[in-house]
């Protein structure tokens, strides 16, 4: 195992240092032993370095935005409700969650019926998943995505185009950063899901291999030189290169092979249609697989393959490929809130000036005047309640926490648009059927850490652009052009400061879907930044050894985003119900629950953006309707 001093451990990178244990007064400050203090506190530990800009104190759920939650779901505040200041607010809406889809439902909102709306985020900053990193490197500002990432062109005149026009996306598709390098130019993904030629396979320790075996061009090469035996590699080339296609395609969600599909998993679905083994897919493929829904096709239903192209037939553009924002979907977010709340950006209502301009919180939440909707933050809803009988009351008495106190606003109707897990804690009065339903719901952690460096020279001498792994945190990672928003540099090469980000599941195929991501959120959440930078440098080393990585010289940064619920898992059943009962979402999405409504990309089954918008139009319309 390296020595600290050989990772860098006791670098001055921008991140919150730590020396043997002990949190250091400041980044890259080195004190004597004697003057350190002994331990550090849960959350320093836990949060480790956000980063600079507006989302510095927001990288994931923090230590502050778990302890809420989780005071929450414990029961912490149910004694203390009753005594909570009550602000005399009376909203025509209130947005339980200001992700997109709370923010969308808020737009809705305003754009179709009007009226006062308060949006109420338990984050420092709005946006849930669709969050930014920033890093200072060299002068250079960077950017990186937290979670929700890319976007497909839609096809103008649909549903999703009209949408992005209604919140200012003022363009189609981006213009990304061209090569400044040396000859060769190397090609570059627009996205982190792209596999250009230039893309390499590593097998490391787990394949008995010290120093590892890298596997140039996979699919090109046919897998020449991995350290794999031949069964195993005629499989993977069969599910990787040969794409067999035994069988009919779903044509339309709900259909009859749509239907037949989600009585079985994934895992069922990949073994039988490219004749591998089970023990093929869970140690090759489930990090690929099951890669968009948190957990391996083990426990996933098989519909989970082709969910998302059956629920927007007719969106997106495959000529021109992953759309992405430097920040992923952050930047929708954020014309959202600009068209919610003009002032919340300076200068005009323009993708570049509002990608670049810093947010203006004072606006957000702005007492008094004509502001229509307002956004409050780092608020934790604790409940949701009728004030009456769900049929006839008039209206919905909402409780939250910020900081230590407990305060009440009412509604005349509720969009809960956060997830799952946490909906069925708060709507004290939900009805049985709803929580049957919610027990339905799984959900996945995630881990996205962005480590910047200082240039990827390594890479590019070693002829890659990105590559996947198999063992160790993570399973893939890229250098990616960026989309030339706002003040974005205007060409990128070997010598150029990049943000490398790596997404880390906690799958562990053959355990009950409950199991594993109650374990992998035990893992997430129990290991501390230290701990996780460490492993990041000892492993990151070992694979670019050959490229002259150094840990220690070449990163520049390191933030770790914690997601503990980043996706919904849907078992067999869940997209069309099971044993003649309904699907748990329908029951949830079919009519409200008096004056509140249920909103979030979970009800879709399939995390993307798109179905966060679309859960809270409809959402947003039955909320509505029961007002009239």
């Amino acid at each position: 195992m390296s020595s600290p001093d050989n990772l860098g451990m006791d670098e001055p990178i921008s991140r919150r240092d730590f020396l043997n244990g002990a949190l250091l007064t400041g980044a890259g400050l080195l004190l004597p032993p004697q003057a350190l203090s002994p331990t550090i506190s849960p959350a320093d530990a836990f949060n480790g370095y956000g980063g600079i800009g507006d989302y510095r104190h927001a990288n994931g759920n923090t230590w502050e935005v778990l302890s809420a939650g989780h005071a929450l779901r414990d029961g912490a505040f149910a004694q203390e409700i009753a005594a909570a200041v009550d602000t005399g607010e009376m909203y025509d809406l209130v947005a339980v969650g200001g992700g997109i889809s709370g923010l969308a439902a808020a737009v809705f909102f305003q754009k179709n019926t009007g009226g006062r709306c308060l949006v109420i985020d338990n984050h420092p900053v709005f946006g849930g998943e669709a969050k930014r990193n920033e890093f200072l490197v060299g002068g250079q500002r960077l950017t990186a995505h937290q979670g929700s990432a890319i976007f497909l062109v839609p096809k103008p005149g649909g549903y999703t185009a009209r949408f992005y026009e209604m919140i200012g996306m003022d363009r189609s598709a981006f213009n990304y950063q061209t090569w400044r390098g040396p000859a060769p130019e190397m090609p570059l993904p627009h996205s982190p899901y792209e596999t250009p030629q230039n893309y390499g396979f590593y097998f490391g320790p787990g394949f008995g291999q010290r120093p590892g075996v890298w596997v140039m061009d996979p699919w090109g090469r046919k897998l020449e030189g991995a350290p794999i035996d031949a069964a195993t590699r005629a499989e993977l080339l069969r599910w990787g290169t040969a794409r067999v296609e035994a069988g009919p395609r779903p044509q339309t969600e709900g259909d009859d092979i749509s239907r037949q599909l989600d009585t079985i998993t994934l895992e069922e679905h990949l073994m039988s249609r490219y004749n591998i083994s089970r023990d093929t897919v869970r140690r090759f493929l489930s990090p690929v697989e099951g890669g968009g829904y948190g957990l391996g096709p083990d426990v996933l239903s098989a519909y989970c393959n082709y969910a998302i192209e059956n629920q927007f037939p007719e969106d997106g553009d495959d000529a021109l490929g992953d759309q992405m924002f430097p920040d992923g979907n952050g930047g929708f977010a954020r014309l959202m809130v600009k068209t919610l709340i003009p002032d919340a950006f300076a200068g005009p209502h323009t993708v570049d000036a509002v990608w670049q301009n810093p947010v203006n919180f004072a606006a957000l939440d702005r007492r008094g005047g004509t502001q229509a909707t307002r956004i409050r933050l780092n608020g934790t809803v604790v409940r949701v309640e009728h004030a009456g009988d769900p049929a006839t009351a008039p209206h919905v008495v909402v409780t939250y926490v910020r900081g230590k106190r407990l305060y009440r606003v009412s509604a005349r109707g509720v969009v809960v648009a956060g997830g799952s897990w946490t909906a069925k804690h708060i709507v004290h009065d939900l009805p049985s059927t709803h929580r049957q339903a919610y027990a339905q719901f799984y959900r996945s952690p995630c881990l996205m850490a962005n480590i910047a460096v200082r240039n990827w020279r390594f890479l590019y001498k070693m002829g890659l652009s990105g590559c996947r792994w198999f063992g160790g945190l993570g399973d893939y990672l890229s250098v990616r052009r960026m989309a030339l928003v706002g003040t974005e540099p205007r060409t990128i090469g070997p010598d150029s400061p990049t943000v490398l980000t790596i997404k880390v599941l906690f799958a562990r195929p053959g355990l009950p879907i409950a199991e594993q991501g109650s374990r992998g959120r035990a893992q997430l959440l129990g290991t501390s930044f230290a701990q996780y930078e460490r492993m990041f440098r000892e492993q990151l080393g070992d694979m670019f050894a050959a490229g002259g990585f150094d840990p220690r010289r070449d990163i520049a940064g390191i933030i770790l985003n914690r997601w503990g619920h980043a996706y919904v898992n849907p078992q067999p059943g869940f997209f069309f119900g099971s044993g003649g009962g309904p699907a748990p979402r329908d029951v949830l999405r079919s009519h409200p629950h008096g004056r509140i409504a249920f909103a979030n990309t979970d009800l879709a089954g399939a995390s993307d953006h798109r179905n966060s918008i679309r859960e809270a139009d409809r959402a947003v319309q039955q909320v509505t309707g029961q007002r009239r």
